[in-house]
């Protein structure tokens, strides 16, 4: 599977900054940077870059996608992140039996149009709009949006539509749930401040 490999390469200290991550992808393109970017947010170790630099590169990833891109061409600031290793190897870690299991639900060619370029735009939106409801530093926020880039990101990597349509459901209701949150945090924050005094 194309993600144990990057984790392989991770184990043995071979991706060092998210360049040289998103540079190891190969074939698998576009659906496996998703998933990877998406990961932390799933299972978030704090000395990784996530949040505000992952939902800005899902944005960038989503737009070159939506607008028909064959490579990833990402700003060189962002993709010179370091990444440590340890913290690295240890979201693989966890992640791979996670995904092992969605692999195992996953079949090829079922709505084949949802994996194919009639439907770019559409994916490639649903990645930004994800990307951006990861940036907000809400509590519990990001994990939906996570879920749903991760799903959506197997079910493009394994070409089963019915999975991309799961996750765009599914990608619906998290960015619900943000805004929700969003709203509700800003508003408890207003409250706050008018019991200070402050406003």
């Amino acid at each position: 599977m194309a993600l144990r490999r990057v984790a392989a390469q991770a184990e043995a200290g071979q991706a060092t900054t998210i360049g040289m991550l998103l540079d190891g992808l190969g074939s698998a393109g576009v659906p496996l940077a998703v998933v990877l970017l998406a990961l932390p947010s799933l299972l978030p170790i704090p000395v990784l870059p996530t949040g505000p630099v992952a939902g800005t590169l899902l944005i960038l990833i989503g737009v070159e996608f939506g607008l028909g891109a064959r490579r990833l061409r990402l700003p060189g600031v962002l993709l010179r992140i370091g990444l440590p290793h340890n913290a690295l190897a240890a979201v693989f870690r966890r992640a791979l039996p996670l995904v092992e299991r969605v692999e195992r639900w996953l079949r090829p060619g079922r709505l084949r149009w949802l994996t194919g370029a009639a439907a770019r735009p559409l994916i490639g939106a649903s990645i930004g709009l994800l990307g951006l409801a990861l940036i907000p530093p809400v509590p519990f926020g990001n994990q939906p949006p996570g879920i749903a880039l991760i799903l959506l990101g197997l079910g493009l990597l394994a070409r089963d539509g019915l999975a991309v349509l799961v996750a765009l459901c599914l990608g619906l209701l998290a960015l619900a749930w943000v805004l929700a949150i969003s709203a509700g945090t800003v508003y408890a924050l207003h409250l706050a401040l008018v019991a200070l005094g402050w406003w």
